[in-house]
């Protein structure tokens, strides 16, 4: 598949407001953006560069010609002057934007970043290569510390998403709303509908934007199946030819264990090791295709995650995911996610956008587990957000159901607990049997992409 063009990114993604930050700070550095395939990072960075800058230099390094700019380690003036020829253009320090794209094409280009902080600290560099962290894996590769900055870009996030299908007052309410508030049943009615077409869609820039233009699910096909096909194609890039049946594998089935914990050994039934499993999940992890949720039994800060527990995975796009597990009609029928695919819709959609909370940085998302004999009980998620712990269930059940949550109040210190539901947002002031007092925050799906706000 093709890379995106602007035109499919006309919708405002919350990473522009970062770059606007990026362009004015003092010491600035370049910035590296990472994220998955198709997840709009070309588009981002164009959008940016020719709305913002006198100038926009684009050096794709897939294309031998801009490649062989950096075929060698020469002074940092030198490479400007070639990009200049090359490209047909004048680069100038404050009023330039030069994006090197696919950067991990050319381990010289990685390492001539840093130059370009400690020659050239006036010229706006961003570089962005989706397979960037299995090329430093592999070469053992790392960018200086103090040498270059990195943000993140993730599907869209629900909010993105209103924004992109002109949702516009739906938009304006759902970001203006303080916690204590009411929202009248018709806007959550509405407001629900729209999070299931949300959850439906998927946060594909390109579908989301053609979705946008058609409002028809049908019209949708072909570019799930470009996508997939362009992961597919992929694959090679991942790992070596040796592992590649591994990691397609798991590619080709990936949806049917999200939303669940997920034990290498048994993945495929049984028909690979559990090593050649968990190889491939690191593979798609580093290349961010899927993410894993590792289980902690911490009660407190810092998350302590034990990598023996089987990880909860969160796949890339809960529409992908709907697509490949063919169940968009039943989303479109529900009026609660939690009874669809057993609840795990409902758990990938809240855990994706979790992990998409931040574009400055990774979010520290885990679940809770607490393995003691005649006392088990585990949460769904768990996350470390501005020094607190919070606790959170995806639940539609009444609050006198929530017997994990009550158990993890009593040996924890937390004293605000999350519940996402289908119901309308709502505190409840609570106790557990042993007298801890605590406030549930109880809040509908299309408040999830908002948590730090509600929590600071």
């Amino acid at each position: 598949m093709e890379k995106m063009g602007y035109t499919y990114t006309m919708f405002k993604r919350k990473i522009e407001t970062l770059l606007e930050e990026w362009r004015v700070k003092a010491n600035r550095k370049p910035l590296i953006i990472r994220g998955a395939r198709q997840v709009g990072k070309t588009s981002v960075v164009e959008k940016f560069g020719k709305d913002t800058f006198t100038n926009y230099v684009y050096l794709n390094l897939e294309k031998e010609s801009d490649k062989s700019i950096f075929n060698r380690m020469t002074d940092i003036q030198d490479v400007v002057i070639s990009i200049e020829v090359i490209k047909n253009v004048q680069i100038k320090p404050g009023e330039t934007l030069l994006f090197i794209d696919e950067i991990q094409v050319s381990s010289v280009a990685m390492a001539q970043l840093r130059y370009f902080y400690e020659e050239l600290p006036g010229l706006h560099v961003i570089a962005a290569g989706s397979l960037l962290e299995i090329k430093m894996t592999k070469e053992g590769f790392s960018f200086p510390v103090g040498r270059v900055e990195y943000a993140y870009l993730h599907p869209a996030t629900f909010d993105e998403f209103l924004g992109a299908v002109g949702q516009s007052n739906a938009l304006d309410f759902i970001s203006q709303y303080r916690v204590g508030e009411s929202v009248p049943e018709s806007l959550h009615t509405l407001f629900m509908k729209l999070y299931s077409q949300y959850t439906l869609v998927g946060g594909m820039p390109e579908i989301v934007w053609k979705y946008a233009q058609k409002s028809s699910i049908t019209a949708l096909d072909s570019l799930y199946e470009g996508l997939l096909t362009s992961y597919s194609d992929d694959v090679f890039k991942y790992s070596t030819t040796a592992k590649a049946k591994y990691v397609q594998y798991v590619l080709d089935t990936v949806q049917n264990y999200c939303g669940a914990e997920i034990k290498y050994e048994t993945v495929g039934g049984g028909v690979f090791k559990g090593r050649s499993m968990k190889e491939a999940f690191d593979v798609l992890e580093k290349a961010m295709m899927l993410s894993r949720v590792r289980g902690s039994y911490s009660t407190q800060l810092p998350l302590t995650f034990n990598e023996k527990k089987m990880p909860k995975l969160i796949a890339l796009d809960t529409g992908l995911m709907n697509y490949k597990l063919g169940i968009r009609t039943e989303i479109l029928k529900t009026q609660d996610l939690n009874n669809i695919y057993r609840g795990r819709i409902a758990e990938q959609a809240v855990g994706r956008e979790l992990l998409s909370m931040y574009s400055e940085k990774q979010a520290v998302v885990g679940y809770w587990y607490r393995d003691k004999k005649g006392a088990t009980a585990s949460l769904d998620y768990v996350l470390s957000l501005d020094s607190s712990m919070i606790p959170i269930e995806v639940k539609s059940g009444a609050t006198g159901t929530l017997k994990s949550l009550f158990q993890f109040v009593d040996e924890s210190d937390v004293v605000c607990c999350i519940r996402i539901y289908s119901g309308g947002p709502r505190v409840d002031e609570l106790e557990t049997k042993k007298g801890k007092a605590f406030q549930l925050l109880s809040l509908p799906f299309y408040f999830v992409h908002r948590l730090a706000d509600f929590l600071q």
